[in-house]
């Protein structure tokens, strides 16, 4: 059957996602803040368009770390560092909400949580690939 085995195929079957973070920090200060900040969206407007916009803060950031010192040999101006923070705060809440959001308006599906975790690996390749393009151009 290969490397999974048929033991493994059935636990696939049986597999559903839980992202649960039991930490102190997440538990008294971040999921309060996410509860409360998840009605700044109207109920019409879309998760996977907090989840695209949440992206684009993300690039955002990138292009301009990249823009600013493009081989990391020259400090960027002090207010990059600033936007480099607010950008991924608001990165870090976007993605955070997205799912609150679906769930919120009875909206949420496989699609959305593909969407959700395609933008995360995303988000990662286009950081690696801009420290690899810095690194060896």
């Amino acid at each position: 059957m290969g490397y999974v085995g048929s033991h493994g195929v059935a636990t696939l079957r049986k597999y559903k996602y839980s992202g649960v973070d039991h930490s102190i920090v997440a538990k008294y200060i971040l999921q309060p803040f996410w509860s409360r900040f998840v009605n700044v969206f109207p109920l019409w407007f879309p998760p996977n368009m907090i989840t695209l916009t949440g992206f684009m803060f993300l690039l955002t950031s990138a292009l301009l770390g990249f823009l600013y010192s493009p081989h990391l040999d020259t400090a960027p101006p002090r207010w990059v560092h600033l936007a480099h923070g607010i950008l991924l705060f608001l990165y870090q809440t976007f993605d955070a909400v997205d799912g609150k959001q679906a769930r919120r308006t009875n909206s949420s599906s496989p699609l959305g949580e593909l969407f959700d975790h395609g933008c995360d690996a995303l988000a990662c390749a286009v950081r690696i690939f801009i420290t690899l393009f810095r690194t060896y151009a």
